[in-house]
């Protein structure tokens, strides 16, 4: 028994602070447009950005993505973007919009160099060709709002920062496909420790791929994508990079002004990921995954554990284990709803999504160990040259 009590003790316990953790971390992470809405003067000089759109295979979405891309109603702008060897028609809707529209340089990718990540080659070609003083980085399926860029550098400004990273609202298509979102999106925040970005001198990166915001000056003086060339978490990697360049990141949540239909199924989740879990997470190697794996699964069972045990044995400590995660999931549970990030119960499946990502880590690990690497837009990349390129680790 006494084991028992260690073990339900130790694990409910985490949930609690988990839980707390993820509210401190909410609580500091500001909202958008209620920043900008405090600003009070707008910028009398619009600096140049170069819009930077890597796409790859992107047919389906571009075409209205780049229409809310080029309805951006700000003054002084340059669309890059780059086709990546696409199979499909995306090189053919953009050159026909680039037709239509002078602000869009296309470029158009026929090869990979060797050891470099598509997208991350699509990057660096992109700037080359920028002439912005500002970079946005964002991909080929961001819906944006009209006033978004001009908010993003007012923001910018009012700062003083070289970066900002926001976060979009995703679109969700189903209540599955929600609940494995939230917990992959807290688990972010977690691991990310999101909450000290915006801290004055601190030194935490943080990356978001619809939105990089980055001073062309500061990117410059970073090691550039050339450093990122064999990464696929390249969108936090830019924001380790302006670190390494000194740089002030400034992180917020873009709900109203910013949305991208990431994965339309659990199923699609589980593809979409498999480049991106096992590097990041188990920093390539099997005995890390099933180690965080068989921890996560241990935490989701320990307060069914203290409650059964509980009942079974009429112990009250035991009961009081199995009630605090409850009762703090609750609790949560109505924050992020009076916080208005929410409005559905997706949240009290909490413990059924962290049961999906550890299966789309371990999903991911095996795929990565089978193949002895990594398949990605069409291109097979080593684990021997994953592991040896690998820049970001949680």
């Amino acid at each position: 028994m006494t084991l028992l009590y260690i073990f339900t003790g130790l694990f409910c316990g985490f949930w609690v602070l988990i839980f707390s953790r993820l509210m401190w971390t909410l609580k500091r992470i500001p909202f958008f447009h209620n920043e900008v809405n405090k600003i009070e003067h707008e910028l009398t000089h619009w600096p140049k950005i170069s819009v930077i759109i890597p796409a790859c295979n992107e047919a389906e979405h571009i075409e209205e993505a780049l229409s809310s891309v080029l309805a951006l109603n700000y003054p002084a702008i340059e669309f890059i973007v780059i086709n990546d060897r696409s199979t499909d028609t995306t090189g053919e809707i953009l050159n026909r919009m680039a037709a239509s529209d002078t602000r869009i340089q296309p470029v158009h990718i026929d090869s990979l160099p060797a050891r470099w990540l598509g997208k991350v080659h699509a990057l660096h070609l992109g700037v080359q060709q920028a002439s912005g003083d500002w970079f946005l980085f964002t991909d080929a399926d961001i819906r944006f709002e009209p006033d978004a860029l001009k908010h993003a550098m007012q923001y910018v400004a009012h700062h003083e920062v070289d970066h900002l990273a926001l976060l979009p609202r995703v679109i969700l298509h189903n209540f599955w496909i929600e609940v494995a979102i939230r917990t992959f999106g807290l688990l972010f925040l977690l691991s990310t420790r999101a909450d000290q970005v915006n801290r004055p001198g601190s030194q935490t990166p943080m990356g978001i791929g619809a939105f990089n915001l980055v001073r062309a000056e500061t990117f410059h003086q970073s090691p550039g994508f050339e450093w990122l060339r064999m990464e696929p978490g390249d969108d936090y990697g830019l924001g380790v990079m302006i670190k390494k360049a000194g740089g002030r990141t400034h992180f917020a949540l873009a709900d109203e002004c910013l949305a991208v239909p990431w994965y339309a199924s659990v199923k699609e989740m589980f593809k979409g990921l498999e480049k991106n879990l096992f590097g990041p997470g188990a920093h390539y190697r099997w005995w890390r995954m099933l180690f965080m794996v068989a921890g996560l699964w241990v935490l989701v069972v320990a307060p069914a554990t203290a409650l059964v045990t509980g009942l079974v044995y009429d112990s009250n400590l035991l009961l009081l284990f199995a009630g605090l995660p409850i009762v703090f999931h609750l609790f949560f549970s109505v924050f992020f709803i009076r916080e208005k990030r929410s409005e559905s119960i997706s949240l009290l499946f909490f413990p059924v999504g962290i049961l999906l990502f550890s299966c789309m880590l371990l999903w991911s690990g095996y795929r990565c160990l089978k193949n002895g690497g990594i398949d990605w837009r069409g291109t097979h990349y080593s684990l021997d040259e994953l592991r040896e390129g690998q820049r970001i680790k949680f």
